[in-house]
C-alpha cells in the first residue's frame, strides 16, 4: 500500500502510560488533518525546538484513532527519554505519516507476528487494523524481550489469538529468543503455515529469513534503520536488494519500512 501525503503538524500529548522502567506509552492528541496511516508507516519526531537533539526521532505508529496517535517509546538516549519524561500538554512537532510501504493484510490466511523489543509498535497496529477491518482469521505473536518486565504482557491486550513469550533471562514464557521460540513451534506443528511478519533488530530479522522462512508462504519485515531525514534524501538508512546486475539499494525511510524479506541482500547488509 502506498503512503498517504506526509506533512508537519504539532501535537500534544494527552497522556503517558509506564509501562516498564524503560518503556512508556505516549498517546498524542492527532493533529487535524493528519492522514490516516497504514501498519509499518511512521512518524518522525521533533524533540525540542532547539538543535539538540538535532535529528528527529522515528517511531513505528503502534495504534491510531479518530482523536490519538499512539507510539511505543523505549528510552535508549536523550531524545527518547526527553519524550518518556515530557508532561502531559508538552508539544511537539511531527513529521508524517512516512514510510512508502505498509504490512499487507493476510486475506484468508493465518497470520504470524514476530517482534523482537520495540519493534512490537508496528506488529500491534497491524493486528488491530486488519481486525478493524473484519479479518477474522488466526493472528498470533511471538515476541521476544530480555526479561519480563520490559514490556509486560498487558501491551497485546485482546489484539491476537495467542501470545507466546521469549525472555533472555528466563523470566517469562521461553528462555531464549524469539527466533528460537518460533523455531520450535515450527517443529512442534504450533503454527500454522501462513504469512509471517516481522519487526526488530536486524539480526533477529535476518535469522528469521534464514532459520525459520521456509514455514511460512511469505515474509514480509518491517526494517528497523538509522533515519536521519525520514524522506529518502540522505541514503543513510539504504538497504541492499538483491538483483540480477548486483544488488540495488532502496531507501529504509522511503522505500519501506516494509519488504519482502526474500528480497534483501542480507549478506551485503553490513552492520
Amino acid at each position: 500500500m502506498a503512503a498517504t501525503q506526509p506533512g508537519l503538524f504539532t501535537a500534544r500529548i494527552i497522556r503517558t502510560v509506564r509501562l516498564s522502567q524503560l518503556c512508556r506509552m505516549v498517546v498524542f492528541e492527532r493533529p487535524p488533518g493528519f492522514p490516516d496511516a497504514a501498519p509499518g508507516q511512521f512518524i518522525a519526531l521533533r524533540v525540542t525546538g532547539t538543535i539538540s537533539p538535532l535529528l528527529r526521532r522515528p517511531y513505528s505508529i503502534m495504534d491510531m484513532r479518530a482523536g490519538e496517535l499512539e507510539l511505543l517509546v523505549k528510552v535508549v538516549g536523550t531524545g527518547s527519554g526527553l519524550i518518556a519524561d515530557a508532561p502531559t500538554g508538552s508539544a511537539m512537532e511531527i513529521a508524517g505519516p512516512l514510510g512508502g510501504t505498509s504490512f499487507p493484510a493476510p486475506g484468508d490466511r493465518p497470520a504470524v507476528l514476530a517482534a523482537g523489543g520495540a519493534g512490537l509498535a508496528p506488529l500491534i497496529f497491524a493486528a488491530r487494523t486488519w481486525r478493524r477491518a473484519g479479518h477474522a482469521g488466526r493472528i498470533e505473536l511471538v515476541y521476544g524481550s530480555e526479561c519480563d518486565d520490559e514490556l509486560p504482557a498487558m501491551l497485546c491486550g485482546d489484539d491476537f489469538s495467542a501470545v507466546h513469550r521469549a525472555t533472555i533471562d528466563g523470566s517469562c514464557g521461553y528462555c531464549g529468543d524469539a527466533v528460537q521460540l518460533l523455531e520450535t513451534l515450527l517443529a512442534g506443528g504450533n503454527l500454522g503455515s501462513g504469512i509471517l511478519y516481522s519487526c526488530g533488530p536486524r539480526g533477529m530479522v535476518r535469522a528469521l529469513q534464514r532459520r525459520a522462512a521456509a514455514g511460512f508462504k511469505r515474509h514480509f519485515t518491517s526494517l528497523e534503520a538509522v533515519m536521519a531525514c525520514g524522506v529518502g534524501a540522505c541514503r543513510g538508512c539504504a538497504v541492499p536488494l538483491l538483483g540480477p546486475d548486483g544488488p540495488p539499494f532502496a531507501a529504509v525511510c522511503s522505500d519501506g519500512t516494509v519488504f519482502d524479506a526474500a528480497a534483501i541482500d542480507w549478506e551485503g547488509w553490513d552492520e
